[in-house]
Formats: structure tokens, C-alpha cells, sequence
């Protein structure tokens, strides 16, 4: 038998406890024999661990070994700044990892966020003693007692209980207190939808009570979900697969390459060093070394820009992530809604029907009339008088005390400039779950007059008059009351919580005077329509998971604009199984009801086996599995609790759906921006490359060296290439669909334009400029050592600035990745502005600078000799932003045909 379906006697039976509660002995044996009353935290974080992880990441092994690599061939070769280039490559790794780490550690907590909401004193009966006790030394059997403002620090059956609500919104996701009552009188079917049960994790909103102790620690629900959470295993990131692909990708590359000329040194006649000193030089010429920090950079610079937009990144690669999401699924309260309850819409009881401006507890706003007369204003102030002097909550100097469904009242009552200290109590009788209602008696005007509020239909029961449009009290006849029970139901069909309002010249709850409704509501966020409408136009599904019932879900959906095909409640949702579930999502826009935390995860798992990439929004402890299932997470900051804000990949500061937007708009400029400077780049790789395959091939001397191609990875390119990690989001952004799982960034495209296109135009205007420099100062073709070691550092100075001079133009025209350098505007991005000024500087330092000259094996070149380099870097940027026209028209002549059949 559940311990909720049993009566109080057989409640300390089966506990083997009783009203006094335990003795101090029986309570230290069970305290040994169940353990502390705490959720287990786990292991803890190594954070030493944490960043020698970042060593061991498949790219940061591909740099490791390049490193090593080229101090083998320094150790062979030495002189030729090989020990440079390793040591170059592993300060590179280095700073990466640092920054990776420290990125991750900054957003990390270090306590754990389930211990924080537990409370840490409890008060409870020991041997008939009332004692208040640390919360780790409650033990099943224990009778603790409930005040108002506590929090719950066990599951619990009660036993007693005096109008006991409590907050279950964290726990269940349910935004209205919940009324407690003794004995089971529903037919829930689990615990935490028993009437007769309070709940570790919770809080006690109003009332009071005790009750036993059935559960602590691991067995309560709340326990139930840490343990859930714990065990739900994170998926790869979309960037964390990327970055593995594009690693993969460019190892296979330079091993292939590598063999291949390795063993072609092997049949010629540099014979087994020099074959391998040259295979290690290509491979060391095909990875981009700075292609990593330049993601993380990148990635880091994103995240700083969703801050400033409300929207806290906790791991760097769910930044990109955000461009990949197919479906959000909300929860309701708090996000959806601004979680603060308000007495928006009443009607007195002569038809007069009023709407109040201003939102949640705030006390400014104005009451309108859709048809008044002079005495409307009268019964409307009588009216809030009667249902805030039946209200316990407190609004004082911006603190807010008690239920919010009475700080909604109050808050109306104040906007209205009620005076209830006019009206003094003598005696009430208060709200319970029985009698639905609650009266006050308090002397006004020298008169004692009762005033009542409840729920309409236990008020109308009790009226037998009300106040007409004239201010006169008539018969409440059939007709009235069927005119003012329809005016209800509209309200409840509209999600509000509607009470009735009544008074009484006898202190008595009998023969009322109907003064008129109150319909109160968690109102939805004014921005949210718009937000959803961004989404919808995104080719983003957005559903709504809830705790709260189908009717409150649905009326809350259409308020808001979101589409949805059909309703599903938890218990539904239990019964299907998971391809019958999966079914349905791939077909439907599912609006999800009275929801429970293992049943949400099933919705985030049979999405993710649609194919879909979820974002998980929630704010509750059952919140927390789902958010830690999805492929990213997001948590309120302001309501969320710190649960859930664990399990999160991302954090709203302003808890505002409109700040997903923004986020998912910032993700889809990540990926793009990521796809543009890997683009770049790779674009240098060819002048990188083509240099050695032109030496071996062709009797010319060596026109690069393997030091001065980390100068172009780690000089040259780092710097812009952030640059272009930093653009805004292109105008097209969010009305193109979402970045799909068969969307690669190292997609044929990239390889087109960076090896094929623009790095054949860089490869050719670094040799140009190479052999063009030898034959002008007097080399002569099948000369490979040059007598002139000055002049051999110019001419392979030439080739680096051929290489460097293309970069420069190619940052500005990949820009945009389809539309045109001049649509981004030329003083939009700042931090190009400012590589550009730097860039300049360092190829000063490469021309100029001795100590640079020297460890980059550069030397000087008048300016009269740079001609050379002009005529290729405007042939790149006209002939890439042409290229780009002509994927800008080709596209429009594809979706003619489909908007025609559309039409």
C-alpha cells in the first residue's frame, strides 16, 4: 500500500512512529541505518583532469605530433628553424587548452546546486519536544511541523494541516500553490499527485501543518530526479563533431601527402633523410595550426556577444549548437509567462466589465471600463476592498509576502488606492480545500460587515443578492446567475483562476451580496508572440511542456500565437511506447500537459531519434534530466533554480524567450562565420603547399620555409581569421532553415573555394612573385643553390607576401559567404579594422624588424620591387565576389520553380 493511501493510525503503524514523534535513541538508529538526509553529490570535479583533457582532443594531438615531428627534423636538419616551428606549435596548444579550460571553469559550480535548495534546519516533534534539528538528521518516521515560508526538507504524509498550501512549481512544473488537505481523496495514481503529501525541494506558500516522514535523501522525488539527472548521458555537440570531422579530414590529408612524397623522395636522389625531412615539411605545411585556437576564440567571442543579448554560454561548443536547433520545447511558467500572477480582467456582478493595465506585483496601472456609469468606480472599490481584506500576502517597499494569488489582489487593491486599514478585522474564517472560500468580518464605518472570496461557484451557492449597475441590491435570480456563471467559464476557458467576490451585513456566510468576479492569471510575456513568430519563420517547431492541466496549456498557447496540432497529457504520453511517440513528433506540433520529469526526458530522447536537435527550456528541479538530455539546455536565471541551471548548456539572465531567439540567431552566425575563416584558412594552405610540391618537381630553390609557414598559420591568419569569427549575423540569418545534421563546415564548398579557387590564385601570386624576384636580379632557371644567401631570403620574403598580400583582400570579401563585400559594410566590424592595422605592422616587422627578420628567415625589399604583388589580390577579391553573384542568381533561378508550384 502507498503511504499516502493510508489513514493517520495506520500512517504511524507502518512507520513505527506516533503523534510525539521518535525518541532521540530510535532517531540516531535510523539515522544509521538510512543514512544522512542529503542528495549524494557524486564524485568531485577534478579540475586537473579537467584541463589536461584539452591535451588529449584529437586536433591537439594532431599539433602535438607536428611539434614533435619538427624537432625531430631540427635534430636531423639543424639550422633550418625547425626547434622554432615545435616550439612555436606547442605554445600554440598551450594557449588553447588554457583558454579552452578556462573558458569552461569560469561557467562551472563548484557547489553542488542540490544541496543549496535543501534547507538546512527543520522544525520537529521528538519524544512530544518541539526541536529544531539540522535537515541531514531526519529519518523516515519523524513528525515534522510546517509554517509558512518554510522549506520542505522531506517527503511527507500529513497528518494535520490548517489552509497548507505549497509551491510545487519547482518539483512538478505546476504554477499555482497547491492546497493540501488529510487523507487521499483523489485517485492519484502516484505520490506527488497525492493531495495529502508535501515534498522535499518545496516550500510552504501559506498555512500550516505536520506530518510523517516517508522519504529522505536518494528516496524522495526530488532525490528521484538528482539521481535521474546524474545518470542521463550528454550527447557530442554539433561543434564537437565538426571539429572531429575537419580533424580527421586534414590528417588524412597531410599523412597522404606525406607518404606520397616521402616515398618519391625515396626513388630519387635525396635519399631516406631528406625524403623524410621534406614528407614532415608537408605535413607540417597541410595542418592549420591556428585553426583551433581560432574556433575557440571565435566560439569564446560568440558567447561574449549572447551575454550582452541575456543568453550565458556555460560550454563554449554549445554555441554553435544554437544554429542547429530544428525544435524548442518550452515550459510554461516563467518562460513563457512572467511568473508573477495578476488581476488582469473583473466583472461586477451588474455586467460592468474591467480590464487593469499593468502586470505582476507591480502597484502602477489603470482600471478601464468597457461601459460604466457614475457608481461603477464605488462598487469597483468595494469590490478590492472585499478581496484584499481576505488575503494574508504583503506588498511592503517592494518586498512581497504570501500567496501569489492574494499578491495579485493586493497589488490590484493598491493600484487602486484601496485604504484596508479603513477596514478593521474582528475575526475570519480562513480558506481550506473543503469549503473553497474565505471570510472576513472587520468593522467599516462603524458598521461590522462580512466579506467573503472563494471559488464562483461555492460563492454563487451562498448568494442570494447582488449589486446592480445602479449600485441596488436585487435577487440574485436564475437569470443573473446563469449571466455571471457564463462570464466565469469565458474566463476559465481563458486560463484565468477566477474567484467570486461577495458581502454580508451579518457575520454570517450565508444570504451574501455578490459584489463581482476577479479573474487572475500568470500572464504571458508581451515579447513572446513576436519571439515565436521568429522561430516559425526560422524553421524552428516550438512546443510547450508543462505541469499544469491541458485547459490552462491551451488557452495559454493561443494567447501567444503558438501553433500546435493536438494535446497530450503526461499519463498519455506514459502510455505510448517510444515509436509510437516518435511517430507522432515527426507528424505533429504536440502541446504537452501535466508533464512529469522522466516523461519530458522520453519527449527530449524520441525527438533526438527523429533526428531532431532539441533545445530543452525549464526552470524546475524537473526540469533538470530533459535539459541535461537535450542538445542544449536552457535555464531561467532569474526563476530558474540552481538545479536546472546545472543540467543547462545556457543560461536566460533576463529569463526572456526572446533572448532564445537572439541566441539561436548568434549560433547560425557561429556556424557561418566558423565556415567562412576555416575557408580562409585553408585558402593559405596552398601557397603553403604548392611551394615544396614545385621544388621537388622543378629545379628551383626552396621557396618557403617550414618556419615561415607557422608565421602565416599563427601570424598572418590567426588575427584575421577572429576577426571573421566576430562578424554580425548576415541578414538572411533566421529566415533560412536550421543548419542541418547533413550540413558540414568542411563541405565540398569549403574545400572549392579555399584549396580550388581562391588558394590556386594565392599559390600562384606567392610563386610569381618568387621566380619573378630570382629572374629579375639575375637567376637563371636550374640554379637550386643560391650563392646570395640575402637574396634568397628576399625572394622567399616575396613568396610569403604573395601569400600574406591575398589574405588580406580575401578577409574583406569573405565577409558575407553569399552576398556581396559592400552589403556588410565596410566599418561594421571593428576588430578587422584593427587586425588590418596590426597585419601591416607585422609585415613591417617581417621586412624591417632584425630580431623578426631573423627567426622568420625574412629580410628587406624596397618598395619599388613590391609591384609584383598588386595585379593578384584585386584579381581574388573580383573574382570571389563574382563568384558569389553568380551563386546569388543561380539560387533565385532554383526557388522560382518552387514558388510558382506553391502559387
Amino acid at each position: 500500500m502507498e503511504p499516502f493511501r493510508l489513514g493517520r493510525e495506520a500512517l504511524y503503524r507502518e512507520f513505527h512512529t506516533k503523534a510525539q514523534g521518535l525518541s532521540a535513541k530510535e532517531a540516531a538508529r535510523r539515522l544509521t541505518d538510512f543514512g544522512p538526509n542529503e542528495i549524494e553529490s557524486g564524485k568531485k570535479k577534478s579540475y586537473l583532469k579537467a584541463y589536461v583533457r584539452q591535451y588529449v582532443q584529437f586536433f591537439a594531438i594532431l599539433l602535438e605530433v607536428a611539434a614533435f615531428l619538427a624537432f625531430i627534423a631540427d635534430h636531423y636538419v639543424p639550422g633550418e628553424g625547425n626547434d622554432i616551428l615545435g616550439y612555436a606549435i606547442i605554445v600554440a596548444v598551450i594557449i588553447n587548452a588554457t583558454f579552452t579550460f578556462w573558458q569552461e571553469y569560469k561557467a562551472d559550480k563548484a557547489m553542488e546546486a542540490l544541496l543549496r535548495l535543501m534547507p538546512t534546519m527543520v522544525t520537529l516533534l521528538r519524544e512530544g519536544n518541539t526541536q529544531t534539528i539540522d535537515a541531514k538528521g531526519l529519518v523516515p518516521g519523524d513528525i515534522i511541523l510546517l509554517e509558512e515560508g518554510d522549506k520542505i526538507a522531506a517527503d511527507a504524509v500529513l497528518t494535520e494541516q490548517t489552509a497548507l498550501y505549497i509551491n510545487t512549481s519547482a518539483l512538478n512544473g505546476e504554477s499555482k500553490p497547491s492546497g493540501r488537505e488529510i487523507g487521499d481523496k483523489s485517485s492519484a495514481t502516484r505520490a506527488l499527485d497525492a493531495k495529502n503529501m508535501v515534498f522535499a525541494g518545496t516550500a510552504v506558500v501559506s498555512g500550516s501543518g505536520s506530518a510523517v516522514v516517508i522519504a529522505t535523501g536518494q528516496a524522495t522525488e526530488f532525490g528521484k530526479i538528482a539521481t535521474l539527472t546524474k545518470n542521463v548521458q550528454k550527447t557530442l555537440t554539433p561543434m564537437q563533431k565538426e571539429v572531429i570531422h575537419i580533424t580527421h579530414i586534414l590528417t588524412l590529408i597531410a599523412l597522404a601527402m606525406g607518404v606520397l612524397f616521402f616515398l618519391l623522395g625515396l626513388f630519387s636522389d635525396q635519399g631516406l633523410l631528406m625524403a623524410a625531412i621534406f614528407a614532415l615539411s608537408l605535413i607540417v605545411a597541410n595542418v592549420p595550426e591556428g585553426l583551433l585556437p581560432t574556433i575557440t576564440l571565435s566560439l569564446s567571442l560568440a558567447s561574449q556577444r549572447m551575454a550582452r543579448r541575456n543568453a550565458l554560454i556555460k560550454n563554449l561548443d554549445s554555441v554553435q549548437t544554437l544554429g542547429s536547433v530544428t525544435v524548442i520545447c518550452t515550459d510554461k511558467t516563467g518562460t513563457l509567462t512572467r511568473n508573477e500572477m495578476t488581476l488582469k480582467e473583473l466583472t461586477l456582478s451588474g455586467g460592468e466589465e474591467v480590464t487593469l493595465s499593468g502586470e505582476g506585483y507591480a502597484i502602477e496601472g489603470e482600471f478601464s471600463f468597457k461601459s460604466s456609469n457614475e457608481s461603477s468606480r464605488t462598487r469597483l472599490e468595494e469590490l478590492l476592498l472585499a478581496a484584499s481584506v481576505n488575503c494574508r500576502a504583503i506588498i511592503e517597499d517592494g518586498n512581497l509576502f504570501g500567496d501569489p494569488t492574494e499578491l495579485a489582489i493586493v497589488a490590484a487593491a493598491k493600484k487602486a488606492h484601496i485604504d484596508i486599514v479603513s477596514c478593521k478585522k474582528s475575526s475570519e474564517v480562513p480558506f481550506s480545500s473543503e469549503r473553497k472560500m474565505m471570510s472576513t468580518v472587520c468593522v467599516r464605518a462603524g458598521k461590522e460587515l462580512l466579506y467573503a472570496k472563494g471559488a464562483a461557484e461555492i460563492i454563487f451557492t451562498r448568494s442570494t443578492h447582488f449589486v446592480d449597475r445602479d449600485g441596488k441590491v436585487r435577487p440574485f435570480d436564475e437569470e443573473n446567475r446563469k449571466r455571471l456563471r457564463q462570464r466565469a467559464e469565458v474566463y476559465e476557458e481563458q486560463a484565468y483562476r477566477v474567484l467570486a467576490i461577495a458581502k454580508n451585513s451579518a457575520s454570517e456566510e450565508e444570504g451574501l451580496t455578490l459584489l463581482g468576479l476577479v479573474a487572475i492569471m500568470d500572464l504571458p510575456r508581451t515579447e513572446v508572440k513576436e519571439a515565436l513568430a521568429q522561430c516559425k519563420a526560422a524553421g524552428i517547431r516550438t512546443m510547450m511542456i508543462t505541469g499544469d492541466n491541458p485547459k490552462t496549456a491551451e488557452a495559454i498557447a493561443k494567447k501567444i500565437g503558438l501553433d500546435f496540432d493536438a494535446v497530450l497529457t503526461g499519463p498519455e504520453v506514459a502510455l505510448l511506447s517510444e515509436e509510437a511517440l516518435e511517430n507522432r513528433l515527426k507528424n505533429e506540433t504536440l502541446l504537452f500537459a501535466r508533464m512529469a520529469s522522466n516523461q519530458k526526458l522520453k519527449i527530449a530522447t524520441a525527438l533526438q531519434n527523429c533526428g531532431e536537435i532539441v533545445a530543452m527550456t525549464g526552470d524546475g528541479v524537473n526540469d533538470a534530466p530533459a535539459l541535461k538530455r537535450a542538445d542544449i539546455g536552457i535555464a531561467m536565471g532569474n526563476t530558474g533554480t540552481d538545479v536546472a541551471k546545472e543540467a543547462a548548456d545556457m543560461i536566460l539572465l533576463d529569463d526572456n524567450f526572446n533572448s532564445i531567439v537572439a541566441a539561436i540567431e548568434e549560433g547560425r552566425s557561429v556556424y557561418f562565420n566558423i565556415k567562412k575563416f576555416v575557408t580562409y584558412i585553408l585558402s593559405s594552405n596552398v601557397p603553403e603547399i604548392v611551394p615544396y610540391i614545385l621544388q621537388f618537381f622543378f629545379k628551383i630553390p626552396m621557396p618557403l620555409s617550414v618556419i615561415q609557414i607557422l608565421s602565416i598559420d599563427l601570424g598572418s591568419d590567426m588575427l584575421p581569421g577572429l576577426a571573421l569569427g566576430s562578424e554580425k549575423p548576415e541578414k538572411n540569418i533566421m529566415k533560412r532553415p536550421p543548419v542541418g545534421s547533413d550540413e558540414k563546415i568542411l563541405d565540398w564548398e569549403v574545400f572549392k573555394r579555399g584549396y580550388f579557387f581562391i588558394g590556386v590564385i594565392e599559390a600562384t601570386a606567392a610563386m610569381v612573385a618568387f621566380i619573378s624576384f630570382l629572374l629579375l636580379h639575375g637567376w637563371h632557371y636550374g640554379t637550386v643553390e643560391l650563392n646570395d644567401p640575402l637574396l634568397h631570403s628576399q625572394a622567399m620574403t616575396m613568396t610569403l607576401l604573395g601569400a600574406v598580400s591575398c589574405q588580406l583582400v580575401n578577409v574583406w570579401t569573405m565577409r558575407s559567404w553569399e552576398f556581396s563585400a559592400w552589403s556588410v559594410g565596410w566599418t561594421s566590424n571593428r576588430l578587422l579594422i584593427g587586425t588590418m592595422a596590426m597585419e601591416f605592422l607585422w609585415i613591417w616587422m617581417l621586412l624591417g624588424f632584425e630580431p623578426v627578420q631573423k627567426v622568420f628567415h625574412t629580410a628587406y625589399i624596397p618598395l619599388n620591387e613590391l609591384w609584383i604583388l598588386l595585379p593578384f589580390p584585386l584579381l581574388l577579391f573580383v573574382s570571389h565576389e563574382l563568384y558569389k553573384w553568380r551563386k546569388r542568381v543561380a539560387k533565385v533561378h532554383q526557388e522560382q520553380p518552387r514558388r510558382r508550384a506553391f502559387l
